[in-house]
Formats: C-alpha cells, sequence, structure tokens
C-alpha cells in the first residue's frame, strides 16, 4: 500500500486555502517529501509531522515556490540522527546550498547532516532510493536557465506514481509517465476558464494537455495540482475538461486530501 498526501495544491501564486504543490509519497519504511516551497513545516504539521520525521526530499527545480521552505526544514532537522537525502538536478542542489548559506549563516550548516543526490537536467536518472522503490527521473520542459526534473516511483509489485510539474505538453513527461498507476500533473491553467490564455510561453499546462498526456502515456488516473488562483476553486470544471468525455479518473485534491493505492498495480 503506499499512501500519497496532497501536503499542497496551488501554484506559486496561492494566497488562498491552497498552499504552493508538495507531496507526501509514504510506503512501509518508506517517506519522500516532494518539494519544499515556503509552508512546508506547516504543510507537514498539518499532516501530524515533524521536519524530523523526514528524511528524504525530491526538488523539482530552483523556483521559489518549491525551494524556499528548504533552509527552515533543515535546521529544523538540526539533531535528527538520520541524515536528510535531497534528489535534486544540480542548479537546483546549488539554489538549495545557497539558501542555506544565506539564511542559516552562523548556524552550522555543516552540521545538518546533507547527502545530496545529483539527478540529471538533461536526459535521466534511475536509482533504488530503497529496497523496493525506484526513483526515476527525466528533464521536462521549462524556462531557459531552470532546468525542471519530473519523477516516477515504481514500487516492487506496483503501484507505479509520476509527478510532473512546471512544465508544457512534451514527450519526456509522456515517455516518463508511460503506464503509470497515477499521473499527477500541473494545472495551471484551464482551456475552459480561461479560452484565451496560452500557457505555452510559461511552460506550463493546462488542465486539458494534462489529460491528454494522461490518456496518451496510459495512465488509469490523474491527480491535478499546482492550480492557479483563478481556476482552483473550480474543481469539477477542472476534472471535466482533463476527463473530455472518456473513462480517465481524474481527481482535483485539496490541501491534505490523502490517497491509497493498493500494491498490486493496474498492469499485473
Amino acid at each position: 500500500m503506499v499512501k500519497l498526501t496532497f501536503l499542497g495544491t496551488g501554484g506559486a501564486f496561492s494566497a488562498g486555502r491552497r498552499s504552493n504543490a508538495a507531496l507526501l509519497v509514504e510506503a512501509p519504511d518508506f517517506r519522500m517529501l516532494v518539494e519544499a516551497g515556503p509552508t512546508s513545516l506547516q504543510q507537514l504539521a498539518r499532516a501530524e509531522l515533524k521536519a524530523g520525521d523526514i528524511e528524504r526530499v525530491f526538488v523539482s527545480h530552483s523556483h521559489g515556490d518549491h525551494t524556499l521552505g528548504f533552509p527552515m526544514l533543515a535546521l529544523s532537522r538540526r539533531g535528527a540522527p538520520a541524515p536528510l537525502h535531497i534528489y535534486a538536478g544540480l542548479n537546483t542542489i546549488a539554489t538549495l546550498q545557497m539558501l542555506c548559506s544565506l539564511t542559516l549563516r552562523g548556524v552550522g550548516t555543516h552540521r545538518l547532516n546533507f547527502r545530496w543526490h545529483e539527478l540529471s537536467e538533461d536526459g535521466g536518472s534511475e536509482m533504488e532510493v530503497e529496497p523496493g522503490v525506484t526513483l526515476r527521473t527525466a528533464a521536462v520542459s521549462h524556462a531557459p536557465g531552470v532546468p525542471t526534473v519530473g519523477a516516477r516511483w515504481d514500487f516492487a509489485g506496483g503501484p507505479s506514481i509520476t509527478y510532473i510539474t512546471d512544465t508544457s505538453y512534451n514527450a519526456a513527461s509522456i515517455e516518463l509517465a508511460r503506464d503509470s498507476d497515477l499521473l499527477i500533473h500541473e494545472a495551471s491553467y484551464s482551456a475552459v476558464l480561461q479560452p484565451d490564455a496560452d500557457p505555452t510561453p510559461t511552460y506550463h499546462s493546462t488542465a486539458q494537455q494534462a489529460g491528454q498526456l494522461a490518456r496518451r502515456a496510459g495512465c488509469p488516473r490523474l491527480a491535478l495540482i499546482h492550480l492557479g488562483p483563478e481556476i482552483g476553486e473550480q474543481p469539477e470544471v477542472l476534472a471535466e475538461e482533463a476527463r473530455a468525455d472518456t473513462g480517465l479518473r481524474v481527481l482535483v485534491p485539496e490541501d491534505g486530501e490523502c490517497i491509497r493505492l493498493p500494491g498490486q498495480s493496474h498492469r499485473g
């Protein structure tokens, strides 16, 4: 059984009930925080967790809504017996290290017990992060100078979960998500609610594009996150836009919502 907690479901400029996008992936003897935005500690507290309960973090890219909570998360873990393993691209690692050096001066960051795991920013990576848990990643398109990485967790015996955000519709995302039991994908825009908006120049996606990608990749379930502030209050519209009268099962989670995926993958 794999448990997913949607700690935050909003985009960069969310200031209402949806906080910045973040996810908790949990299985027996495994827990990983996905993204470390400004309200990471509050998000964890709502899930009844402390910073010291987190030993692994994946960060997709260097923008502030994904990184600015990292120094305080790291500081709050000081004294934890286990190291903090961080999985990110080289540019994102540099940003996280710089944030710590700027905001934790005098703390002695050498005592924070980091383990850095560099992910490819121009291709793919694959590693076993725990016995029976494989992390696969792929570089996905984003703004120039901001390398961005999508992630996929394959659990022995199933399921398979793919997480992709801050990117436009692209082939690398399709291949990474291929036959995943669940695709978690951003929907910063809505083709229905914002018919004149073009997400391409901002390297983001509509709910419609997320649905198209899920179907193209053969994913039976889709969760929409990183919702723009103008569309996040109409989840039923986003779900139908992504579903497009097909059998795709679409979830538009609220902050704090949990789902559980059984151990047996739909792929048999």
